[in-house]
């Protein structure tokens, strides 16, 4: 069950696992084994994150026992949730080992620099409720021309 706010996104994202050669791990969105949880019409705060990593954490304790004992290192943006000192301290307390985000990226994220930005813009004054968000997603994204991509992805 979501916490109160949080409803099921429309699509799933899952992990795919990449073993390090020190027996760490690597977590890597895809869109698969772990249900991802979306805010409806709100901010994705501190608090909403730490909801969403609690689900998380334990769908990955359910789905995948035999890796909860390993190490693990997470890499997040530099968002305000994910900044934030509470977030922190609660990333910490679980025992959630975080790479640094350099503050300006786009060798690392071009999809934050180019993509997020058009989508954005496009998307601005429509609200977006249920099962219209992938229909409505499919045609802003069908409507960037293929150019742009390539730009942005060289």
């Amino acid at each position: 069950m979501a916490p109160e706010g949080l409803q099921p996104a429309p699509e799933v994202q899952a992990s795919r696992i990449k073993e390090e050669t020190d027996g760490s791990q690597l977590v890597r969105p895809l869109r698969r084994d772990f249900p991802a949880l979306s805010p409806m019409r709100t901010s994705v705060t501190a608090a909403v994150f730490k909801d969403v990593m609690n689900m998380f954490l334990k769908k990955f304790k359910d789905k995948r026992p035999e890796m909860v004992k390993r190490d693990w290192y997470f890499h997040f943006d530099n968002a305000p949730c994910h900044t934030a000192n509470s977030t922190k301290e609660f990333l910490a307390k679980k025992g959630i080992k975080v790479i640094d985000h350099p503050p300006y990226s786009p060798d690392l994220a071009p999809a934050d620099f180019f993509y997020y930005p058009v989508m954005k813009k496009m998307l601005e004054g429509v609200e977006i409720v249920d099962k219209s968000v992938q229909k409505e997603w499919t045609r802003v994204k069908r409507a960037i021309p293929e150019d742009r991509f390539r730009e942005a992805f060289r």
